[in-house]
């Protein structure tokens, strides 16, 4: 009780972006019984670049629609309020931060998008019988970091600390964040995701997703447990398309996520190959 609390006290001097009445305004017409789909599609409307984005985003082949979608109400009703909903918070939480950081925001956030396309083509690909639907686990891959955008524009080291944790793949990453800050982006990320009512399974996820003895733990529902394993592959080939080489967790991962999986070296070296091909293919 007494780490929870000074873990809750060193997370409240960041400042956390406010909640936008708009993804609010959303939240609560979702939360009716009978939620309106001209309403919701009002409410994100009258906002010209956020229905911009949002509707880039719903026609990408992350979402495989076999037509192209126009309006803000036909994506809510090809997609649903979850989906619609988690893409908005993502474009929210993307441009609530203009402070100067210690990283370039704009590439971690496309690395983000990235990372959520990566984990839809692998439960697309993995032959598994999945507990997760496919829109939590995209919700994930946007979501998963979202602490790092808060440690960056506080600590202007923090692209050192960085780089440091990526390049000791023996330890665990969010360690070495806290023996620098006493806190660490999963725990900043899990109260950011609350403090904009995110699903709870989404941020519990994030607080855990760097905590190695997961899949083997009382942590979590069988569904966060496929999401957790399932982004643990897609970061590692993501790594590998785009830099060639492990990501940082992959080696205190592996052996873990292969066994969840029930993935031999050679399966596994055959789906990261296949994955690198069709992440070619769609987002290039």
């Amino acid at each position: 009780m007494l780490e929870q609390d000074k873990e809750n006290s060193k997370v409240s001097s960041f400042q956390l972006p406010a909640k936008p009445q708009a993804l609010a305004d959303l939240q609560l017409e979702k939360a009716k019984p009978e939620p309106s789909i001209q309403a919701f599609a009002d409410i994100i409307s009258k906002d010209v670049a956020l229905s911009s984005s949002v509707l880039k985003i719903i026609n990408s082949p992350a979402f495989g629609l076999k037509r192209t979608v126009t309006d803000i109400k036909q994506s809510v009703i090809m997609l649903g309020y979850n989906n619609v909903t988690n893409i908005v918070s993502f474009f929210q939480l993307r441009n609530s931060f203009q402070d100067r950081a210690a990283i370039s925001l704009e590439k971690f956030w496309d690395t983000a998008m990235e990372t959520a396309n990566m984990i839809s083509l692998t439960l697309e690909n993995l032959n598994y019988k999945f507990s997760c639907t496919a829109e939590d686990a995209y919700a994930f891959g946007l979501f998963r970091d979202c602490g790092i955008p808060l440690l960056a524009v506080k600590y202007p080291n923090y692209k050192e600390v960085l780089i440091e944790a990526n390049s000791k793949p023996e330890q665990i990453f969010t360690a070495i964040e806290e023996s620098y800050y006493q806190t660490d982006h999963a725990a900043v990320g899990y109260f950011m995701a609350r403090s904009w009512n995110l699903p709870k399974q989404l941020c519990d996820l994030i607080q855990d997703h760097h905590k190695q003895d997961y899949l083997v733990s009382n942590l979590g529902e069988q569904s966060q447990k496929d999401i957790y394993a399932l982004t643990k592959i897609a970061s590692n080939v993501l790594n590998h398309y785009k830099f060639m080489k492990d990501d940082s967790e992959w080696l205190l991962a592996k052996d873990s996520v292969l066994e969840y999986f029930s993935l031999s070296e050679p399966d596994y070296q055959d789906l990261e190959d296949d994955l690198k091909d069709a992440f070619d293919i769609h987002y290039t």
